[in-house]
């Protein structure tokens, strides 16, 4: 399985897809940062959630537009879905790195669905983010449950995996080492790309069979929080 940073180096469009609140808004943030530190141009983060009215990527629209990384979004219709206009022209544009965050829930996977013509190809690169402090991924049955659901709406031929051990701002040392540890009771370690981890955490290095560790800057924060 390759590594996360590899995926950067080798795809130009990346899906971030799984459960609801497994933290793929955080880390489609953090990718666009990342692929804009290590010097492509054209970033397009597409926000396809509308499936919560907090925690979009939409909401650290300002800080991203600072980083150079262009954000797109429609109004949200719960019971209407629509897609993102503009998506497919940079999906298949040379000069566009695309990012796309999905929204958890079976009707905000369909969209991406529609999109699997575009998707499917060696370009791209959908990453399952298994978070296993959400309800639904506590299990092995839970975690494949949610994933059959995800993926069969989603039409994605090929999927990498990603842990995300956290719980946001109250996120521990201890709490990520028994995350993993539960999360690679169900898939195994080495068929993870990379640990997603709050930035500041101390922890035992990776060894060299190890998934690679991410840190994780928190872009979305509580409204009570923002000023901080």
């Amino acid at each position: 399985m390759p590594r996360f940073s590899k995926l950067l180096q080798e795809k130009k469009n990346f899906i971030f897809i799984g459960e609801t609140g497994s933290g793929k808004s955080e880390i489609a943030l953090n990718t666009a940062a990342l692929l804009r530190q290590r010097g492509c141009g054209n970033v397009h983060l597409f926000d396809m959630d509308q499936t919560k009215a907090m925690f979009r990527a939409r909401d650290a629209e300002a800080e991203m537009r600072e980083l150079g990384v262009t954000v797109h979004f429609m109004p949200q219709l719960l019971d209407m879905p629509v897609l993102v206009n503009g998506i497919i022209p940079h999906l298949v544009r040379k000069d566009s790195v695309c990012i796309l965050d999905v929204g958890g829930n079976e009707n905000a996977s369909r969209m991406v669905g529609c999109l699997s013509d575009y998707l499917n190809g060696e370009n791209t690169a959908a990453i399952y983010v298994l978070n296993p402090y959400r309800p639904w991924s506590g299990t092995i049955a839970g975690i494949r449950e949610t994933m059959e659901t995800v993926l069969n709406a989603c039409h994605i031929e090929r999927v990498f995996f990603a842990a995300n051990p956290t719980v946001g701002p109250d996120t521990t040392e201890e709490l990520v080492t028994a995350g993993l540890a539960q999360l690679t009771r169900s898939i195994p370690a080495e068929e993870l790309t990379a640990v997603f981890i709050t930035e500041g955490l101390e922890l035992p290095l990776p060894g060299e069979s190890d998934p690679e560790r991410i840190p994780v800057h928190q872009y979305l924060r509580y409204p009570w929080l923002r000023s901080k």
